[in-house]
This record gives structure tokens, C-alpha cells and sequence, in this order.
């Protein structure tokens, strides 16, 4: 949300408060429209005949729910990893990811924006003063940024309802962040008109405003938000063709050259005999899709979801199992595309992320300051690997970058550094064998030595 720096030289009033709630509440019913998606309540849902005696099945395809989830494993199924250059030192930030999980909450945090086209992080230090991280519903929170050219973040805004064991709202509760404090509010019902500010602003200390917003794209839109006609059409041809079988089952006998009244009708429902006359005929009436024409159409429902929303189906047998890895990448060079863009957006807030723990650690004297730019955010694709190909490929470099880059190509590595001191650490214990083999000529340090170097007492040994 952008809105002019000038209005916010008063500082911030709850009428002002109460106008961006209400500007932000607009969102709602296309939020719960893109959740509804997300967990399978699409249009097909409250689709009506105009007859009540019509079939009306209802199939839902959630090809909506694929989506998200298979562009959320790309990016983020595996771990995040920072590494920061000589100089720096960064473990106590990585001490508190670790901690709390940080995985976790970047995975549901690229989820959320595949769903809603944004998320939010919410940072606040627990009981012990350490930094922490919580995911905010995006219906419940928004940024405030300056119309100016650096688009600066002014405010962040966490705001929800309460309610009693009935479900009936019994207030409202806002907290509003700047760079410095946080400003709680409340209100009663359920109106935002009327905040009041409750108690004096608590000082926070992470040096920015710590609501954090990760964008999903400039537009801020979803993974499927644009495929969501391709999908309701898909889920009503399915839908159609389960109508058509049911309707192929109930379809009206039409008789001719005969008569039977309604007690022979209902006869015949029971009992399936028919007695006819000379020249009499009996013959269902049915109308029937031609099964052909609808796969074609299914498919082209199918394909087209894929490719516009850039996520493939792995399903589909061109992706075979002997492919090589250059070969699939060929394949998902779309959704590579993609998700080199939505890297570049989650990057910059990731670093944010860290700006603002730095800042709290290092007023706390826990660790020195780091610059943002000075750390490297790497980003691992969650793809099947060929770590025979890969090992050919590293033995051809031998010689051309160092040990530690060939380590971090390897998926089953996953601390370079620690490989690394743990092969120098075997190297060294082999170069100490082997010195105490040539300084005793003609005892071998496979009979007269344990593995770890030190020499075997011999009448232990006996």
C-alpha cells in the first residue's frame, strides 16, 4: 500500500490507522476466493441445473492446490544456506534459524505468496531477548510504503478480530510498527473506525519496521490466480462427463406400438420385462458425449493450465525417468524462468530478514554488524540428481576451482566447510601412518597398529 510520507507527519492518528484497515479490508473477498481455490472450493461447487431432476455431480480438479505446491518444493524444498564472505562472522543469526526452524517458515512463506501473490513475516524477540519469526496471514496484515522513488516501508500493520465462544466479534485489536516502536490499538465490535490507542508505544529494537512483505511478483498476484477460468472449465467438463454417465443410466425408454399405463411402468422398473406386440419396439433415448472429442478438449484444458501458469505436469510421461539432468532442464525451462524471477523477490527480503536480526544481535553486543551485500543467500532446486553425472563433470574441473566449491555442487554434502576439515583431518592421520611406517623399517602399520595410529600392545595382543 503506497500513500503520501506527508500524511504521517502528525504521526500516526487512528482515524488514518482506521482508513488503511478499510482500504486493505477490499482485498478480503478476493483473498478468500484465492484460499478457496487453494483447499478446493471452486466455482463448480454451487453450480445449479435449472432442472432438479438433472444430474449434477461436482468434480473438482484442484489443479490450483499442484500449482502452488510444486512451484513452493522448486524453490524452497530444500533449505536456503547463507554464506558470508572472509571476515564475517554469522553464526549466531544462523543459530537463531536454526532454532525456530527458519525452513519451515520460509517454506510457508513462499506458499502464502503463491497463493495470495504476497506474505508477511512478522519479527519480535521472545522471553530471552533472541529474535524470532512468525508468519501473518495476509488477510490480517499489509505494508505501508512512501511514494517516493525508493518506495521506503513506513509502516507495517497486523490487525484481526475477536470473538467469543459464539463467534460473535467482540472487538478489534491493531498493532502498527515504524522503526522504532510498536503501537498497539482496540476497539469495540467490530467497526475500525473507532481505534483507540492503548498504553504507551514499546520500544522495539531491530532498527527497521519488522514487518517484512514478500512479493510474489510486481503484480502481486498468485500462482494461479490467471488460470482460474482454464480451471473452473476443466472441473465442469469432468463434472459433465460423470452427468453424462448417470444421465445415460436414467434415460427414458421410449416404446412404440404399445400401450402401458403407469402401473406397468412402474412394473417394468421393477421387474425388467417387457412384453411386446407384433411390430411394438422398445429403445432408449440417451444423448451421449463422444468420449474422443472430450479427451481432446480435456487435454487442451490441461495443457493450457500448465503452460501458462508455467508449472509442468511431472506427471506426464515426457518426463521419463532416463532422462539426463541437462534434459529436464531443457523441459522445465519455463518454470526455471519463473522461478528466477519469484528467487529475485524472495532474495531481497531474505536479506532484510537478516538486516533486521544484525541489527537486534548487534545491540545486544551478540555479534558484529554485517552488511547485507557481504552474505550470499543460495538457493538449491529441489530436482531429481544424477550424482554420477555431477561426479564426472567435478573430476574433469580437478585442478580448476577448489575443493570446497567442488563439495557444495555434491546434494548429499550438506556443510562444505565441515566435509572439507573432516577429509584434511583423514589426510593428515594417513600422512602420520605412514611417517612411523618408513621412520621403523620393517614394521607395518597394519599389523603393529591400531586405526587411529597408536601402537598395539603386544601381550594384549597375545
Amino acid at each position: 500500500m503506497i500513500i503520501d510520507k506527508a500524511l504521517l507527519d502528525n504521526g500516526l492518528t487512528p482515524k488514518l490507522l482506521g482508513e488503511l484497515i478499510a482500504r486493505h479490508e477490499q482485498n478480503r473477498d478476493r483473498f478468500e476466493r484465492l484460499r478457496g481455490y487453494y483447499e478446493g472450493r471452486h466455482e463448480i461447487l454451487v453450480r445449479k441445473k435449472h432442472s432438479p431432476n438433472a444430474a449434477n455431480n461436482k468434480v473438482v480438479c484442484n489443479h490450483a492446490k499442484y500449482i502452488v505446491d510444486m512451484a513452493q518444493a522448486y524453490l524452497v524444498g530444500a533449505p536456503v544456506k547463507y554464506a558470508a564472505a572472509d571476515g564475517y562472522d554469522i553464526k549466531p543469526i544462523e543459530e537463531a534459524y536454526t532454532e525456530q526452524d527458519i525452513a519451515s517458515i520460509d517454506s510457508e512463506l513462499v506458499k502464502e505468496m503463491g497463493i495470495f501473490g504476497r506474505s508477511y513475516e512478522l519479527l519480535y524477540t521472545d522471553s530471552e531477548g533472541k529474535p524470532r519469526s512468525a508468519v501473518i496471514d495476509p488477510t490480517m496484515a499489509f505494508a505501508v510504503y512512501s511514494d517516493e522513488c525508493d518506495r521506503r516501508q513506513l509502516l507495517g500493520v497486523y490487525y484481526y478480530r475477536k470473538f467469543d465462544l459464539n463467534g460473535t466479534v467482540t472487538g478489534v485489536v491493531c498493532k502498527a510498527y515504524d522503526d522504532t516502536h510498536i503501537y498497539s490499538y482496540s476497539g469495540l465490535g467490530g467497526s475500525w473506525s473507532a481505534l483507540e490507542l492503548t498504553g504507551e508505544p514499546e520500544e522495539h529494537y531491530f532498527g527497521e519496521v519488522p514487518l517484512i512483505e514478500y512479493m510474489n511478483n510486481e503484480e502481486r498476484q498468485g500462482d494461479f490466480e490467471q488460470e482460474i477460468p482454464l480451471i473452473d472449465a476443466y472441473n465442469i467438463l469432468m463434472s459433465d462427463r460423470v452427468n453424462d454417465k448417470a444421465q445415460y443410466v436414467d434415460s427414458f425408454l421410449f416404446i412404440s406400438n404399445m400401450d402401458v399405463d403407469s402401473e406397468q411402468a412402474e412394473k417394468l422398473r421393477e421387474e425388467r420385462i417387457l412384453l411386446g406386440f407384433e411390430n411394438s419396439d422398445a429403445k432408449y433415448l440417451s444423448q451421449t458425449l463422444s468420449e474422443a472429442d472430450t479427451k481432446v478438449l480435456r487435454d487442451d484444458y490441461k495443457d493450457d493450465i500448465h503452460r501458462f501458469s508455467m508449472v509442468p505436469d511431472l506427471s506426464d510421461e515426457k518426463f521419463g525417468g532416463n532422462l539426463s539432468g541437462v534434459a529436464i532442464k531443457y523441459k522445465l525451462l519455463g518454470f526455471e524462468q519463473l522461478t528466477k524471477n519469484r528467487e529475485r523477490y524472495l532474495k531481497k527480503s531474505l536479506q532484510r530478514r537478516f538486516e533486521l536480526y544484525n541489527n537486534l544481535l548487534a545491540k545486544s553486543e551478540n555479534m558484529a554488524a554485517v552488511p547485507p551485500y557481504q552474505v550470499d543467500i543460495q538457493f538449491t532446486r529441489n530436482l531429481p540428481v544424477n550424482n554420477l553425472e555431477t561426479a564426472q563433470m567435478l573430476q574433469y574441473l580437478d585442478g580448476v576451482i577448489s575443493q570446497k566449491t567442488k563439495l557444495e555442487q555434491l546434494e548429499f554434502v550438506s556443510d562444505a566447510d565441515e566435509e572439507l576439515k573432516i577429509f584434511e583431518d583423514e589426510q593428515e592421520k594417513a600422512m602420520e601412518r605412514q611417517e612411523r611406517m618408513f621412520a621403523e623399517p620393517g614394521r607395518s602399520t597394519d599389523d603393529d597398529t591400531e586405526e587411529d595410529g597408536d601402537p598395539i600392545d603386544e601381550d594384549e595382543e597375545r
